[in-house]
């Protein structure tokens, strides 16, 4: 038996028996972290694959938050509500069942780092409407719509008017009932980002979790064109999962969550193949440097 063979039969043991305790304990996080990316560099087989979804089978429903991002029920992966859950820290109320591996996916440090993209807006929202009276925003793929309710609970006065665009018109619906006491300062557009054409400049257009689900051909298109919709001294900000995560692993194992992780400097590579000038960008992070943010200034 080989270390790789080895180590997975080590790990689907492992993951059997905290199943039968009701799931991690939090000595059990750092053996679930580290082993899952061991695997997920090592390429787990299907068989494999095939027999941990036979031992998870139990969680993998919508009541518990790691069976929900596995099951994807909007069709599509980090869909509006599961995102609203990472927000809201949402615990399933079948406890005994589910709780401690809602525990677990909250602890993640991709979950950690959604959870700090909404606090990034808000401080960009913050930034702009205090150098801009009455700032035009687009929001990329809105989702729940979450992050822009707190901005205006904390700014109810605020001028700003946002665009938030979004293909699910679910997302819509729900985003929409979220923001209900500022629709007059929210409008919400049903379609396909690529196939925008606004009237309008925008001040700021903000992308928080759409690009990193792209190749980088489909990402240099989009950042083009939304490139061309900024107005004079817009700000182009895309969010996009770093290299480092160390949760990536156990995304993969456990969530079925893919996605394109970038560095930096492949970030800024990508801007610059979409004839973006050099000294109109930079990266900055969320607190915990699993979420990059690509910003483009015109």
């Amino acid at each position: 038996m080989d270390t790789t063979t080895k180590e997975i039969t080590v790990f689907l043991y492992t993951v059997e028996e905290i199943m039968k305790k009701g799931g991690p304990d939090l000595s059990d996080y750092d053996y679930l972290l580290e082993t899952s990316e061991s695997l997920m560099n090592s390429e787990i087989g299907l068989s494999d694959s095939n027999r941990l979804f036979e031992i998870i089978k139990p969680i993998l429903t919508e009541d518990c938050v790691v069976g929900f991002s596995y099951l994807k029920p909007h069709g599509y992966t980090g869909d509006f509500e599961i995102i609203d859950r990472m927000y809201q820290k949402w615990k399933s109320p079948n406890s005994d069942k589910y709780h401690k591996w809602d525990l677990f996916f909250h602890s993640l440090h991709s979950v950690r780092a959604v959870r700090n993209r909404k606090q990034y807006l808000v401080n960009e929202l913050n930034s702009l409407t205090s150098r801009i009276e009455k700032p035009t925003v687009l929001d990329l793929a809105s989702g729940p719509c979450t992050d822009l309710y707190e901005f205006f609970i904390q700014n109810p006065h605020s001028k700003a008017h946002i665009d938030c665009l979004d293909m699910d018109e679910k997302a819509i619906e729900y985003g929409s009932g979220v923001c209900d006491n500022y629709i007059d300062s929210i409008s919400f557009i049903n379609r396909n980002a690529f196939r925008y054409r606004p009237d309008k400049e925008y001040d700021l257009i903000w992308s928080a979790g759409l690009f990193d689900y792209f190749t980088d051909k489909l990402f240099i298109r989009l950042l083009s064109n939304m490139y061309k919709l900024l107005a004079e001294n817009g700000k182009l900000i895309i969010g996009n999962f770093s290299n480092y995560n160390p949760s990536r692993g156990a995304m993969e194992l456990f969530g079925q969550w893919y996605l394109h992780h970038r560095s930096e400097n492949e970030l800024i590579d990508l801007a610059v193949k979409g004839g973006i000038p050099r000294d109109k960008i930079n990266v900055f992070s969320e607190d915990i440097g699993v979420n990059l943010f690509l910003h483009l200034e015109k």
